[in-house]
């Protein structure tokens, strides 16, 4: 059996057909389109080097030219991108090009450069994202298989966990669904995310390689981030005594950035910067199924055909197909406008609004919200919110921050937090042990008040009393 690799030789392909039929099925495809100083040392070890002297030595195949960052080097823009590459939140956005701001901290445009016979190992690209490779010159061969098949090629004696050539065991080709193929000169490969692949360079050649991402493939870039950030708690399992809890999550955070070069709360951070580019464009587009929640046409092959006749743009965009990726990307996860009318809703008797009960949202989740924010609301704190063990990090950040915003607008201060404390105190002029309760009450200074039973009870009933003269409805 063989397997075979899209061609997209026809330069007016609708760019909205390969969205819909690769973007949105995480599936490969090569692009017969032309394009109008590290190295790496046996496969393995980078080093750097003078482009002047790389190119002196270009008859060694163990040496490769790799991971150049020649555009943001050099501060220029050498090629227009094909519309399906173009919507690349990593390096095609304004904030890519400045590092204060760009939550991966350097773009991932890259130029390699490699003679006859080197080649990359058996692996995939960096944190779940997708990649392109363009071939200016020479010829590429490539391996291929879809996610979850590398599992056959695991092994113990390699810092990666995998085998690094795979043509040492061809019997596992048909079974691991190998996709195997030449790139020519002009072509431009994609590679989806968890895809992993091996490359071989069968002339001196040079490349330009992007890894990206967008709201396509971001489910599984969080996906991946929370694996590996379970992995790290894990590895760190040892120490945990020996911090705070937010300093542990902070530590995890920063190992796994070194890991994973992003984490959680820089994933974040691209999120809510995608979301506020796209908050004033025009969300026009409305699916017949799934109304104004269009990151679920994704999933649901029936709304393919009607995305795909929105325009028939090749090589630019149009106010049509611009808006509907604009809104898109917008809606791929709970807005916060979303949040804030859904933690209004759970506070009062409001009626959900048409966009939650007819989007088909996860029912369970919007149920789990709005039970967290009428909890909050209650407690006039976050805490329920921080101590929750059903939502992931980036819940919890959503959440606090509509909350945190909901509660100043009652009360006009920060949140209040009552902290009181039972103990048992001994003390040498009592007749026996009696309790003692500390209140640490929500006040500028932070004062702190003791009472012994008796007083605290006296206290409770003058507090009862005071809420009832002031509403007598609680």
């Amino acid at each position: 059996m063989t397997f075979e690799i899209p061609r997209i030789e026809d330069e007016f392909t609708p760019w909205l057909n390969i969205l819909v039929e690769y973007g949105f099925k995480n599936k490969p495809f090569i692009l017969g389109e032309t394009f109008t100083i590290p190295i790496l040392m046996n496969g393995s070890d980078y080093k750097s080097t003078t482009l002047t002297e790389f190119l002196e030595n270009t008859g060694d195949p163990k040496v490769y030219l790799k991971d150049w960052h020649f555009q943001n080097q050099f501060g220029t823009s050498m090629y227009k991108l094909h519309p399906f590459f173009s919507r690349d939140f990593v390096n095609c956005e304004k904030w890519t090009t400045e590092k204060n701001k760009n939550p991966f901290g350097d773009d991932y445009r890259f130029v390699y450069i490699g003679t006859t016979g080197s080649w990359t190992k058996f692996h995939a690209d960096v944190v779940s994202s997708y990649s392109w490779s363009a071939n200016i010159c020479g010829r590429k061969k490539w391996f291929m298989m879809p996610p979850g098949n590398e599992r056959l090629f695991k092994c113990n004696f390699s810092e990666s966990g995998f085998v690094e050539d795979i043509r040492d065991f061809p019997n596992l080709f048909e079974q691991a669904e190998v996709v195997t193929f030449i790139q020519e000169p002009g072509e431009i490969v994609f590679v989806p995310s968890n895809w992993y692949h091996q490359v071989h360079n069968l002339a001196d050649t040079i490349s330009i390689n992007h890894n990206w991402m967008n709201s396509t493939n971001l489910h599984i870039v969080h996906k991946f981030l929370n694996q590996r950030k379970h992995d790290v708690k894990h590895e760190l399992r040892d120490c945990l005594d020996s911090f705070q809890k937010n300093e542990f999550e902070e530590k995890v955070e920063e190992l796994l950035f070194i890991d994973a070069r992003l984490n959680i709360s820089k994933f974040l951070q691209l999120c809510e910067l995608v979301k506020e580019s796209r908050s004033k464009s025009q969300h026009a587009y409305l699916c017949k199924v799934h109304s104004s929640d269009i990151w679920q046409c994704m999933l649901s092959p029936d709304c393919y055909h009607s995305i795909t006749s929105i325009c028939s743009c090749s090589k630019s965009f149009c106010s049509k197909c611009s808006s509907f990726i604009e809104q898109l990307e917008f809606s791929t996860m709970f807005s916060e406008d979303q949040l804030s009318k859904l933690y209004d809703c759970a506070t009062t008797s409001k009626r959900l609004p048409n966009e939650f009960v007819d989007g088909e949202k996860d029912f369970k989740k919007i149920i789990q919200y709005g039970e967290y924010f009428k909890a909050c609301q209650s407690s006039h704190s976050t805490d329920y919110i921080q101590k929750a063990v059903d939502l992931d990090y980036e819940e919890k950040v959503q959440l606090k921050n509509v909350v945190t915003k909901k509660l100043v607008e009652v009360s006009g201060k920060d949140d209040i937090n009552w902290n009181v404390n039972i103990v048992i105190g001994n003390s040498h002029v009592a007749k026996s042990l009696r309790p003692i309760i500390t209140i640490k009450m929500p006040t500028y200074e932070g004062e702190t008040f003791e009472f012994d039973i008796d007083s605290f009870a006296q206290f409770r009933q003058q507090l009862a009393s005071a809420v009832l003269a002031v509403n007598p409805q609680e």
